[in-house]
């Protein structure tokens, strides 16, 4: 869409302006689309890649750790060591997140007899409701 083609060139442009230094003070505003344009062919170019690797896996799930040998394989080794350590940042952060309870039978304070008696007076209920 074309809000998100706006929002990325702005956030390009940004990117380039805050890393300016020395007398350049100014971007041309041509600039930002052709960067926008490298970085969507060095993303496909990437993807491809990690996809070739993860089909030789025998996956058909991209996997962080075949779109950073696919970055290796294309000689980014040193964005590839960077990806590999936010991977293992993001990984950390999953882990210590607490998990959602999944056992509520088990963790529910009623019996199982007291349980399947409610089940039955519902299901009653519906039969007589519904005919």
């Amino acid at each position: 869409s074309g809000s998100f083609w706006c929002t990325l060139l702005g956030t390009v442009a940004r990117l380039i302006k805050t890393n300016l230094s020395g007398g350049v003070t100014k971007v041309g505003s041509e600039v930002p689309g052709i960067a926008t344009d490298c970085m969507k062919d060095f993303i496909q170019l990437v993807a491809a890649e990690a996809q070739e690797e993860s089909e030789r896996c025998k996956s058909k799930t991209i996997l962080p750790v075949h779109f950073i040998k696919a970055l290796k394989t294309l000689g980014y080794d040193d964005i590839a060591t960077e990806v590999q350590t936010l991977a293992k940042a993001e990984d950390a952060a999953k882990k210590a997140k607490p998990k959602r309870k999944k056992k509520r039978l088990e963790d529910s304070s009623h019996s199982m007899e007291e349980l399947k008696r409610r089940q039955a007076e519902l299901f009653a209920r519906a039969r007589a409701k519904h005919g």
